[in-house]
């Protein structure tokens, strides 16, 4: 090691203490260090203490929130740690003033470590920004997290490229550079698997899909179970038991069915239509309304329904001459209440859902009317029985309220009907 300056300040607290030149410098740069690195520490501590302090009682007092995010995210202590690198790395020339090419080195050092507290305070930032954007009513429904996730990762990139820089003595802007056209070449080498892992990576932050989803792919003729996710591929065992391998990204920019929330909520919905004749629709006299009240399931429905149309009848003087004057019950009324009731009292149908029977327009055939409701299991065997069940006793019971069913016709009622014309 090279002497110490005579007239170094440090250097009289260690003359005539009967040690060798080489302890003698190694102990005064060791000491001017330690002076420096405990400086430093109280300043970061008082800092801390006093700063930290005023800022949090600031934080308390204003009404805005986005300051609480930047204080519990510990932006400002990430800030203050900054300082005691700014002080060693400043001193470091007057410190090794005798010991010149020790300087390089640790300045080196202190720049990677700046470097790396410079990028936690941008992380930190980045997150307590991310809360206060997701606060507003205008983002509340924008991918905040992913935008977050791209920030975190360049201030990453863009941090590990600085050290290289230092590390190199290369200018960032030529690294930049450089890494811009070797990019271009890889995209354009690589650009299946990376636009794959593009697609995986937002399919699990969209959580778009896992393994063991029961998911329907019309494009591609898909529907059956996950097997497996991989970089550019997704599996899919249909359940004809074949196999089908759909691109990653087709699950970004293509629509799918994935019937997971049918798994989660035990129940799957039921809706299908019968198509009632318009022909035999019609109003209800007294003579039906006295065979339905046979109908145990509609007799609570027929008398509250009676006494409503009556008392409205009533107060706007309807002539019940004509039976389009007033209001009046219709068979195919009657028969949608018996249907919700019907639905409301099986015992495979979730009455925590939603039990509709409702119409839907009007078409050649006659009035749809759906059946609306979800079955108790989502056991495919269980959940056909069920609503082949439900459609076995609603059109059963169809004619008991006077009405018919669309049927096409076929050649043998064709046939049947000319025999019986002629």
């Amino acid at each position: 090691m090279e002497h110490i300056n005579p007239e170094h300040w440090t250097r009289s607290l260690f003359d005539g203490s009967g040690l060798s030149e080489w302890w003698i410098s190694s102990l005064t740069i060791l000491a001017d260090l330690g002076i420096l690195v405990v400086a430093s520490l109280l300043a970061d501590f008082f800092t801390r203490r006093i700063i930290i302090a005023i800022i949090y009682k600031a934080v308390q007092r204003t009404k805005a929130t986005w300051d609480d995010h930047f204080f519990k995210e510990k932006v400002f202590q990430a800030l203050v740690h900054i300082m005691p690198t700014l002080i060693i790395r400043g001193f470091l020339p007057v410190v090794f003033d005798d010991l010149p090419k020790w300087v390089g080195p640790l300045d080196t050092i202190l720049g990677i470590l700046l470097i790396y507290q410079l990028v936690i305070v941008v992380n930190r930032a980045a997150r307590a920004s991310s809360h206060v954007v997701e606060e507003l009513e205008a983002f509340k429904d924008k991918p905040v997290r992913t935008l977050l996730s791209v920030v975190l990762f360049l201030s990453w990139l863009i941090g590990g490229l600085a050290v290289v820089s230092i590390l190199t003595g290369t200018s960032l802007a030529s690294i930049l550079g450089a890494l811009a056209g070797a990019t271009a070449i890889f995209v354009l080498i690589f650009q299946d698997a990376i636009n794959g892992l593009l697609a995986n990576f937002q399919i699990v932050l969209y959580d778009l899909v896992k393994k063991g989803d029961w998911i329907t792919f019309e494009k591609f003729g898909v529907d059956g179970d996950v097997v497996s996710i991989d970089l550019t591929t997704v599996k899919v065992k249909n359940f004809d038991n074949t196999t089908s391998s759909i691109p990653a990204k087709a699950f970004v920019t293509d629509s799918f069915v994935n019937w997971r929330g049918m798994r989660l909520s035990k129940v799957r919905r039921i809706k299908r239509s019968m198509v009632i004749d318009l022909e035999s629709v019609r109003f209800i006299n007294d003579t039906d309304l006295t065979e339905f009240r046979k109908i145990q399931r509609i007799s609570p429905y027929l008398d509250a329904r009676e006494q409503e149309i009556s008392a409205h009848n009533e107060q706007f003087g309807a002539d019940k001459s004509h039976p389009v004057n007033g209001r009046h019950m219709t068979n195919l009324g009657v028969f949608r209440a018996y249907a919700e009731a019907y639905l409301a009292e099986h015992p495979k149908v979730s009455s925590k859902q939603t039990i509709m029977v409702r119409q839907l327009a009007m078409n050649g055939e006659g009035i749809p009317l759906e059946i609306y409701c979800f079955a108790t299991t989502i056991v495919f065997e269980d959940y056909e029985a069920i609503a082949a069940d439900l459609f076995d006793h609603l059109i059963a019971a169809v004619p008991s309220f006077g009405l018919n069913l669309f049927q096409a016709p076929t050649a043998q009622s064709m046939r049947s009907s000319g025999s019986t014309a002629s």
